[in-house]
């Protein structure tokens, strides 16, 4: 019940601040586990997918925001996943993994922080390692703008926003391969199906891709 009035406060909160336009809604699966991943340019990333998707979706939340009073308190009562930044973190990977095995939709960051620029970063390989264990589907999503939403806060300028998802995939075990490289290939296949759609100056580290 706190999702979903949560939900349409964001809702109508996102309307008033920004323009947006999203693509590809009919490729969400409507049931099973879906690991969703996605760049990441603004604090506000987040709060745009649990506002756009159709389906409920839990998140990795830095472990800091549960020490805040209110935003720590509302993280608790929804379940949210704490991650502590800067070392591997095998608690919220376990929390992680046993949400995908229950079914649920679990939103990942890959590269781990708000990227400083319009620039994608270098992903971690957690994202990876949780499709290939759970056998989850992937669904990659691409935010473009969001970055400019803090700025129209104060300038009461409202910035067009494009959220794109694209088509959801499986990753394949790749039989006699090293972990470490397995790992790597995936998370290359994520971040390159992400960087496809965003503008190529946006691409940073994966413009190869």
């Amino acid at each position: 019940m706190l999702y979903s009035f949560l939900r349409v406060g964001f809702w109508i909160f996102t309307h008033l601040i920004c323009r947006y336009r999203v693509r590809g809604l009919e490729n969400v699966p409507a049931t099973g586990p879906l690991l969703i991943v996605s760049n990441h340019l603004s604090w506000y990333d987040p709060i745009l997918l649990g506002v756009l998707l159709p389906r409920r979706i839990w998140f990795f939340t830095k472990a800091e925001i549960f020490r805040w009073p209110i935003a720590g308190w509302v993280c608790r009562a929804t379940g949210q996943i704490p991650v502590h930044r800067g070392s591997s973190d095998r608690a919220a990977l376990e929390k992680g993994l046993e949400y995908l095995h229950e079914g649920k939709a679990l939103a990942v960051f890959p590269e781990g922080t708000v990227a400083r620029k319009e620039q994608m970063i270098a992903a971690h390989t957690g994202a990876a390692m949780m499709a290939l264990r759970t056998g989850a589907t992937v669904l990659p999503i691409a935010h473009t703008g969001t970055r400019r939403i803090l700025r129209s806060l104060r300038t009461l300028w409202f910035p067009r926003v494009d959220i794109q998802i694209g088509t959801p995939f499986v990753p394949a075990i790749s039989e006699g391969v090293a972990r470490k490289v397995e790992l790597k290939a995936v998370t290359q296949e994520i971040m390159g199906r992400i960087a496809e759609m965003i503008p190529p100056e946006s691409r940073g580290v994966y413009t190869s891709l």
